[in-house]
């Protein structure tokens, strides 16, 4: 049954792609994390940048999709004589929708992916560093200013643990070649 699932899913992805309005684009972004809840109180507001890569598919009429590898690294908190850090690599696909039904202008976005968690913790007797992969999602609003430059602001949830909620604001700017 799961492989059937699986089939049936990656033909309607390759049917999809292989519909699209344009050739399949490559690009950059540079990101900027705003820590919020339980991530913001552990690296004490500290802000986190980041890069990634990723690929456009136009689908036509406004629709896209786009999966993107970013890697993100927050500045080290120091807390009298404690540090903590926090990292993530993140590989996933967002979905875009422009409002003028063509690449350009003003486009939402939603997201998913797989995050890869690197938390370090520092104190005179211990080096500890916590390393899990959670479920991510994003949603977010952009404008894709022309051809190649595009900012975009995009809220994204995960966790670390059941008690330790790893959301962040995020600003990004991007580039396609």
């Amino acid at each position: 049954m799961k492989i059937s699932s699986l089939s049936t899913l990656a033909i309607l992805v390759a049917t999809a792609l292989s519909l699209q309005a344009e050739p399949p684009r490559y690009g950059v972004q540079g990101l900027v994390n705003i820590p919020q809840d339980d991530l913001k109180t552990y690296l004490d507001n500290n802000l986190g940048i980041g890069i990634g890569v990723h690929g456009t598919f136009d689908l036509g009429n406004g629709h896209m999709l786009r999966p993107r590898l970013d890697y993100s690294l927050y500045q080290q908190a120091s807390m009298a004589s404690v540090k903590q850090s926090a990292s993530y690599l993140s590989l996933g696909g967002d979905y875009l929708y422009f409002i003028a039904g063509q690449p350009e202008g003003y486009y939402v976005t939603a997201g998913l992916s797989a995050m890869r968690w690197s938390l370090q913790h520092q104190d005179p007797g211990t080096d500890l560093t916590n390393a899990t992969t959670k479920f991510g999602e994003a949603a977010g609003i952009g404008y894709q200013w022309d051809y190649n430059i595009g900012t975009e602001v995009r809220w994204v949830h995960s966790s670390v643990s059941n008690n330790f909620r790893a959301d962040s604001l995020q600003a990004a700017v991007t580039f396609r070649f």
